[in-house]
């Protein structure tokens, strides 16, 4: 049994959470005041920022009878950016799950989580949704973790707590079960008896999660309290909690059957849960704001600009866009590809984070690495494109991907926009000292 956390552990977990980029904190929040954004993803462009996310592709829960992916570049994608909006898909397919140890699943589907790249500590946090199907069997939620939970990504940094112990508890902002269609639920998982189950019963019945909601949850020390739209759902006494007092990060899911999702429609053979921006806000008394959006002000007080540059990261190996790698199947290589804005590339260094790699090769916008020695688990790398003068002007852009012996990787399309804008090789080089390309460690 994990014991209750003391004030060393406390302050440990302190400690770890203000190296996160991300993370925000504030001990209260007026009731007068309104909103500003801490950190927002708008999901533009048409790759998942994954340096926002990991894809839990190692989740296993409820006998639920989908194989969680990391795919958003294939033809049969379960996650698809596009028009600023996130579409998280199931898709009725039988496979042997290779990030399962080869159990079959009948559907794969898509989970993120922002563990380790974006976590929170009171404040709202905010998403707008919609659900695409009223067929039985689909589970999609928005819900969040305490971040010492042992669950995927693993970086061996104090995140050893079973579910849902002190460090690992589960707060559900919105759970809709199609088979239960006229409420959605708002709950509470922990071992020190805080909070309950709530349901909301939707006006119009389980038409309305066909239509766009704001779901948000309003945190602070002593209460937690469940929105839709502008109504309150319901306030929850967490005054006396040994819980929800570190910080937590976000999930976005869609399941399937399983003991909760229950029965699936014979019929059915695609979910979309659709997500417009998912953020994170603190009480400002500078701010009117009634919501945690894109209208919001920001912290940093600048908005996001079209005219900067990003970088996006790919990885292919025999030929094959893939996140899927066989040790025995050769090389990988991993490209950033990068788009220019109206600051010109020559002010800008790319560095790489790829400490989890074996003796990688730098070589420009590339990097190459033999997987041989590699053992089956998840990995990650990150790239950063700074600019030399401005911080404000640096972007960065995250890549996870499963090693897996005897895996074949899975066909799909390049990385980036295919119809233009991303400079490939030949031109981001025919250009004369755009980059100092740099090896960094960061955190």
């Amino acid at each position: 049994m994990f014991s209750q956390d003391d004030a060393v552990n406390r302050f440990t977990v302190a400690k770890k959470a203000t190296l996160l980029a991300g993370l925000f904190f504030a001990a209260t929040q007026s009731a007068q005041a309104g909103w500003e954004v801490q950190w927002i993803d708008t999901f533009e462009g048409s790759r998942v920022d994954w340096s926002n996310w990991t894809a839990q592709t190692q989740a296993n829960y409820n006998n639920e009878v989908q194989c969680y992916t990391d795919d958003d570049y294939s033809d049969e994608r379960n996650y698809e950016v596009s028009e600023g909006s996130l579409k998280i898909i199931a898709r009725k397919k039988t496979q042997n799950c290779a990030t399962l140890g080869g159990q079959q699943k009948t559907w794969t589907s898509g989970r993120l989580n922002s563990k380790d790249k974006r976590e929170f500590l009171y404040g709202r946090v905010e998403s707008r949704i919609r659900f695409h199907n009223l067929e039985a069997g689909t589970w999609p939620a928005f819900w969040m973790l305490e971040n010492r939970i042992a669950e995927q990504p693993i970086k061996g940094d104090g995140d050893n707590v079973n579910w849902p112990n002190v460090g690992a508890g589960e707060i559900d902002v919105w759970e809709w079960f199609s088979n239960e269609p006229n409420t959605y639920i708002t709950n509470f998982f922990n071992v020190s008896g805080c909070g309950e189950e709530h349901r909301y019963t939707y006006p119009n019945g389980g038409s309305d999660v066909l239509n766009w909601h704001k779901y948000a949850m309003e945190w602070t020390q002593d209460k937690i309290d469940f929105y839709v739209d502008e109504t309150l759902v319901v306030s929850q006494d967490i005054s006396g909690c040994n819980q929800y007092q570190e910080p937590m990060f976000v999930l976005l899911n869609l399941a399937m059957g399983g003991n909760l999702g229950g029965f699936i429609d014979p019929n059915l053979a695609l979910a979309t849960m659709e997500v417009d921006y998912i953020a994170h806000c603190q009480a400002s008394d500078s701010s009117d704001a009634s919501y945690c959006d894109e209208n919001a002000p920001r912290a940093d007080d600048s908005e996001p600009s079209d005219s900067l540059a990003s970088v996006e990261l790919s990885l292919s190996q025999a030929g094959s866009v893939t996140r899927l790698v066989d040790p025995s199947a050769g090389m990988v290589t991993i490209t950033a590809s990068i788009e220019q804005g109206e600051e010109p590339l020559a002010n800008y260094s790319l560095y790489w984070q790829a400490d989890e790699l074996p003796s990688p090769i730098m070589q420009g916008t590339t990097l190459q690495f033999d997987p041989t020695s590699m053992l089956d688990g998840s990995y990650s790398l990150l790239v950063s494109l700074e600019h030399n003068a401005d911080s404000q002007l640096s972007t960065r852009d995250g890549l996870d991907f499963t090693v897996q012996a005897n895996s074949e990787p899975v066909d799909g399309q390049s990385g980036g926009d295919s119809g233009g804008g991303s400079f490939g090789l030949a031109t981001l080089f025919g250009l004369v000292g755009l980059l100092v390309i740099r090896r960094k460690h960061f955190k």
